[in-house]
Order: C-alpha cells, then structure tokens, then sequence
C-alpha cells in the first residue's frame, strides 16, 4: 500500500522531495515535509536558515549511536488503580483520588440522587449502572494516568 502526499494549498500528488509545490510554488510546511520525507524514504533537506538540530534524531542526516537511541524504560502510574476502584464503592470518591475533581463531585452527587431515587423503578436502574461506572472509570483512569517525569538532558559524548 503506497502513502500518497498531497500539497495542503493546491491539493496535487508530491512526488519529489523540495521545499516548494512543483505545482503552485508555496512553502511547504515542516509537518507536510516530513510526511514526504517518511513516504519517499529519504532525508528531508535542511530549510534555509534552520538547523538540524531539531530534527528527530531517526531523521537526522548523522547517524546516531545506539546510546542516544534507547527509549526510556516504561513509566508506570503512581496512581493505584485497584484502590481507585476500591474508593469508588462510595460514587465519585476515585475520581478525587485520581485528580479529577469536577467529574468526582458531579458522580457524589448523583450517587446521592441514585440512593434518594432507590424507591423508585428508575432509581434501581440507574443507581447501579452509575455505581459500575465511576468503579471502572475510576480503574481506568489510575491505570492510564502517568506523573510527569523531570526531562532528560542529552548525553553529551
């Protein structure tokens, strides 16, 4: 399956690496370039007045080693998704939990609507499907959920 790159101003095929349309002569931006560069397996040219210090280090013209490579190990959540669920036995409670103040309020106050409305046929409905959610929104969330981690500098050889 071929990738086909389309010029954003006039909408016609690119099929050769510049930093211009063939076919209207507009600029093309950094992103459109990029996608070009990846679909005709080549190295972008340097734009005038940039370096290639900002380029992603796979699309660097340098080869780069293979320190400079790795990717970091897998960050894990410090947010525990079982005791998010586990709070939210009482509706809203592991959305607090996870940081998610608005949605936590707003599913305390219809867990405490569900219990006043227990009397009723739509209470008895609602009231566990609402209790299900926030137990499962609130796992999700923690599980998902990743702290921001101080950035690494560059390892400089």
């Amino acid at each position: 399956m071929a990738i086909y790159i389309h010029c954003p101003h006039c909408n016609e095929r690119l099929v050769e690496m510049h930093h211009n349309c063939a076919h209207c002569g507009i600029a093309l931006p950094p992103g459109v370039l990029y996608a070009l560069s990846s679909a005709l397996g080549v190295t972008p040219p340097p734009s005038p007045g940039f370096s290639g210090s900002g380029l992603p280090t796979h699309m660097s013209p340098t080869l780069s080693t293979a320190a400079e490579r790795q990717t970091p190990p897998a960050q894990h959540s410090a947010l525990r998704p079982w005791l998010a669920a586990t709070l939210s036995l009482v509706c809203g409670l592991g959305q607090f939990y996870n940081g998610q103040l608005m949605k936590g309020m707003v599913l305390l106050i219809c867990g405490i609507a569900a219990v006043v409305a227990w009397q009723f046929l739509l209470g008895k409905i609602l009231a566990p499907l609402l209790w299900l959610y926030a137990i499962s929104d609130a796992y999700l969330v923690a599980r998902r959920t990743i702290p921001l981690a101080p950035q690494r500098q560059p390892v400089e050889h």
